[in-house]
């Protein structure tokens, strides 16, 4: 047996609630990240 129907297609869609995660995710992480960088400003100064 071959599995010359599945060898041409590595994509796989990922589900829109997945991709509205991760971004989520990144902007969460970003914010958080500035939030960081200000509050040890503040404190070193």
């Amino acid at each position: 047996m071959s599995d010359s129907d599945h060898s041409g297609q590595g994509e796989v869609k990922t589900p829109f609630s997945f991709k509205l995660m991760i971004v989520l995710v990144v902007l969460y992480l970003g914010w958080r990240l500035i939030q960081g960088i200000v509050w040890l400003v503040d404190w070193i100064s």
